[in-house]
């Protein structure tokens, strides 16, 4: 395809955003030299003409604020020339007829297929080309009234010495320039600034060659861009020009997210050819874009790591053209190493819901990966380590537990009690590291537990023989609920009053109460010293001769299973420990 311009500006006009949204992205797509913007209604889309920048004007039937053809009345007042497409999936062959008598360039109708956006660019680019090409013949002809009838492009006429002998009001606004400063004077002379640009020297060799030219440049004087077509003739040059820097700056834009994204990213037609693929994915393959576009995705070198690679990416095209979408752990082939991508196809739909385009895109996760692997070796290490730990330590232990009571059938000794002492402290460090290094990664399902009965299920078993402790609670605590693992919410409560009778004595006082944050326990034993703070939820730190070590451990890995954060407090005489939940997690019931 092609016209005599690199890209035609076109103005698309529907009140269905998705239709919006599927029509530009469809067109641009169908045909390299299409820039389209869109307007929703007739007022919008006639108030968008008035920048001299559109090309061609292509509407829908039903609008929000009348009908395509009410659109093309108002258009050919204003725009007689201008080209307008009618396109729908409304009406017929008497809305047709009456589209052709009000002057409409095209007729095309939507047929819910892929193909009907080429035939719609073939039309924009054939009426365009026309409507330009009728423009040019009248003003290279000089012909009064076709110099005077109103032309949308900016438009300017040189003759054999470069002298403007016409500028119309849209040139003379872009120059910021009065006609009288122009007119018979030489355009070099007027615009010193131009004469070492690009512009020069396309209007001198079209004017050498006697060959129309289209040209896209820069104009660095004044920080703008701009498309012009230049047509040579008897008497000079005729220019027509468009301020396109605007468009060139959304240009630039895109195309930044599109290379400078970490991902993989490109474009497929449904069947999985490659239209496009960014730096990054081209970078990793060691590719040129021509490599690539063209072929199949799943025939790239990309995807030739394995036969299992080429057909789960295969796979993935076809269930995406189908309008699913697709998402695999996928190992690629790069220029210099495999890697382990987190790949995905998502389908890009009309608003018929038929699949126009497919995006494919690739986050390298190798590290990720390696790193989850090292992560389940050492897990894998930990169960070998607490299947000893059960097996070879429990064993003598339950030994030594049995001699213990038949020596005490034997004789009484004072040296038994420490014996039971230590047998006692060395079942419960077992338990402990089993539980860390088995259980202590997960948690299972979480319901509304009653904060004020676990504190009690669990005060009971561990305050036993501390007759003297004591608990208190504060006014929230019996009408607040938290949603957790009701087992493992147990014991994280059991090993935090534990610690407060282990380290505040038997006559200790715990007090429990809720925050805006979740809830705290605190106690009114020595407290920790500053020195120490930083160490309490270390595993196997203790300062209770016969404390564990991992108590607290333990409290914090539960709290991190659950996503919530226990922090050592401010508290009023003793220690004080914060558990800070998620803000869903903790709420008041109503009895």
């Amino acid at each position: 395809m092609g016209g005599l311009s690199d890209t035609i500006d076109v103005l698309y006009v529907d009140s269905e955003a998705d239709a919006t949204g599927t029509v530009t992205s469809a067109l641009e797509e169908a045909a390299d030299g299409l820039a389209v913007e869109t307007a929703p209604s007739i007022a919008e889309g006639v108030a968008q003409l008035s920048t001299g920048t559109v090309d061609c004007v292509v509407s829908e039937y039903e609008l929000v604020d009348g009908t395509g053809l009410e659109l093309l009345n108002a258009v050919r007042e204003e725009y007689p020339a201008l080209p307008f497409v009618l396109f729908t999936g409304d009406g017929d062959e008497a809305i047709a007829s009456e589209a052709i008598s009000a002057g409409v360039t095209e007729y095309v109708r939507k047929d819910g297929g892929a193909s009907q956006y080429v035939t719609l660019a073939n039309r924009i680019e054939e009426t365009v080309t026309a409507s330009t090409a009728r423009r040019f013949k009248r003003v290279t002809s000089h012909d009064p009234l076709a110099i005077l009838e109103r032309i949308d492009d900016a438009f300017l006429a040189l003759d054999d010495d470069w002298r403007v002998v016409y500028v119309n009001e849209r040139a003379r606004a872009v120059f910021g320039t009065p006609g009288e400063e122009l007119l018979g004077n030489s355009l070099w002379e007027t615009f010193d600034e131009a004469t070492d640009t690009p512009f020069y020297d396309h209007y001198r060799e079209a004017k050498a060659t006697n060959e129309p030219r289209t040209i896209e440049e820069y104009f660095e004087p004044w920080d703008r861009w701009y498309r012009e077509h230049i047509y040579p003739s008897e008497n000079g040059l005729t220019v027509l020009f468009h301020d396109i820097t605007e468009q060139k700056r959304r240009e630039r834009r895109y195309r930044a997210v599109f290379e400078n994204t970490y991902q993989f990213t490109g474009l497929l037609e449904p069947d999985g050819t490659l239209v496009e693929a960014n730096e990054t994915a081209l970078e990793f393959g060691g590719l040129e874009r021509a490599d690539v576009v063209g072929k199949k995705m799943w025939e790239a070198a990309w995807f030739q790591h394995s036969e299992d690679t080429r057909e789960r990416a295969r796979d993935a095209v076809e269930r995406a053209a189908n309008g699913e979408f697709v998402r695999h752990k996928l190992p690629v082939q790069g220029a210099d190493r495999e890697a382990i991508i987190d790949f995905s196809v998502r389908p890009l739909t009309d608003e018929r819901g038929t699949v126009t385009l497919l995006i494919p895109e690739g986050r390298d996760i190798t590290e990720l990966t390696e790193r989850e692997r090292a992560l389940q070796r050492q897990r894998d290490r930990l169960d070998e380590f607490a299947g000893v730990v059960s097996h070879d330590l429990r064993n003598p232990l339950n030994v030594a537990t049995g001699r213990l009571e038949l020596a005490r059938e034997e004789c009484d000794s004072e040296h038994l009690d420490g014996i039971e002492t230590a047998l006692d402290r060395i079942d419960r460090i077992t338990e402990d590291v089993l539980w860390l290094a088995r259980e202590g990664r997960d948690i299972g399902s979480r319901d509304a537990v009653r904060l004020r009965d676990a504190v009690d299920d669990a005060w009971e078993l561990v305050a036993d023989g501390a007759d003297g402790a004591e608990l208190r609670y504060d006014d929230e605590l019996a009408s607040t609920t938290i949603e957790a693992d009701d087992d493992r919410l147990q014991q994280l409560l059991e090993n935090l009053l534990r610690n407060a009778i282990d380290h505040g004595g038997e006559d200790v006082t715990v007090t429990v109460g809720t925050t805006d944050r979740g809830f705290y326990l605190e106690d009114d034993g020595p407290g920790i010293p500053e020195s120490r703070r930083e160490d309490v939820f270390a595993g196997g730190y203790s300062t209770s001769d016969d404390g564990t070590g991992f108590g607290l451990r333990i409290v914090e890995r539960i709290a991190d299973a659950h996503g919530w954060d226990v922090r050592l407090g401010d508290g009023s005489d003793g220690a004080r420990f914060d558990i800070l939940c998620d803000v869903d997690s903790v709420h008041s019931v109503r009895n």
